[in-house]
């Protein structure tokens, strides 16, 4: 639908689709920094990262965009359904290393990974787990990814893990079961929502990268309002800006006003998900811290939605370091301002 309102507003591309785009990486709300954080652990640290926002949020973007930055010594495994059994996840992690003709039996499988861990390791590669929606796998396929972590030389790990998830990872972090693994975690990042400047920043971003290249296109009414509806979830702001687009462009108007928002809002379910993570008690201390178209004449009258994403990306943000504790290396943590703090490794 999208497509409909791109000559009229001037625009070459849609501003507002909800699938994850490099070319509209917003780096306000800290997401940019966050890239960067995500970045250097990943090809510095050795452990289990999580990575916690609400559902739309941008993480998996954000999963992207890190492992597309990723240096060539750097292999990235990236699974994006990781509703895998114990044997199944094993198997995927192979196959995505190149593995081929694994035997039936576990241990035959995990010899087999762990000889290819080795040879990469050997060579001078690292190897970087990334799984999309951890907060959807089985107690006991986590149970596996812990001990995929305990594999290693005599002063280095062979695969480092990283967990992307909405809020329930945390629920599920906190199962006894995974206290273990829970142990293992050396760094989590969280995602705000986008504040109102933000959001008002996120949209113009999305604009400009379409093609606008007028004054504002969304009336400072439509804005406030965007901001009371959208609950500073990305996915809910794309959604909105989209419907609210249409339908300026169903009356022939050259901007949005705040009807046209109230419009696009009502043709979006209500409510809110969840808690913020601001509000959530995560297991730890946080670290890094549709259409329906009538057309009247050649003119479209009605609008087409769908729904929800919400998530604060990154923009400034300067990483200061605390005085190092004394004895040992210690383990660097990341909170949501990225200050980074000392702690000794356990």
């Amino acid at each position: 639908m999208s497509s409909l309102y791109l000559n009229h507003f001037g625009l070459k591309r849609p501003p507002f689709q909800i699938t994850p785009d490099p070319d509209f990486f917003f780096s306000g709300g800290r997401r940019g920094d966050i890239l960067s954080a995500l970045v250097h652990v990943a090809t510095h640290d050795e452990g289990i990262t999580t990575m916690v926002a609400e559902v739309g949020s941008g993480k998996t973007l954000l999963a992207r965009l890190m492992i597309g930055k990723l240096p060539s010594d750097v292999c990235a495994v990236y699974l994006a359904n990781p509703f895998f059994s114990r044997d199944e996840i094993i198997e995927a992690i192979s196959r995505d290393l190149g593995l081929t003709g694994l035997v039936a039996s576990m241990e035959g499988k995990l010899a087999a990974l762990q000889q290819e861990l080795l040879r990469r390791h050997a060579s001078s590669q690292r190897v970087l787990l990334v799984i999309d929606e951890a907060h959807t796998m089985p107690i006991e396929s986590l149970e596996e990814v812990r001990l995929l972590s305990n594999i290693e030389t005599g002063q280095h790990k062979l695969v480092n893990i990283m967990l992307f998830g909405q809020p329930e990872l945390d629920d599920l972090l906190a199962e006894p079961k995974l206290r273990q693994l829970r142990d293992r975690v050396i760094h989590r990042f969280d995602l705000e929502r986008l504040h109102a400047d933000e959001i008002s920043a996120y949209i113009d971003h999305r604009l400009r990268a379409a093609g606008w290249t007028n004054p504002r296109l969304f009336s400072p009414q439509a804005l406030e309002q965007l901001v009371k509806v959208s609950d500073g979830r990305a996915r809910r702001i794309n959604l909105l800006s989209d419907k609210a687009l249409l339908a300026a462009y169903a009356q022939g108007k050259d901007a949005v006003d705040e009807h046209h928002v109230n419009r696009a809002a009502r043709e979006l379910p209500t409510g809110r998900l969840g808690t913020s993570t601001n509000q959530r008690q995560p297991w730890r201390n946080p670290f890094w811290q549709v259409a329906a178209a009538s057309l009247t004449g050649a003119a479209l009258s009605g609008l087409l939605v769908w729904a929800s994403l919400k998530t604060p990306w990154a923009g400034h943000a300067v990483a200061t370091t605390e005085k190092m504790q004394s004895a040992g290396s210690p383990t660097l943590h990341f909170d949501a301002s990225l200050t980074i703090r000392p702690r000794k490794a356990n």
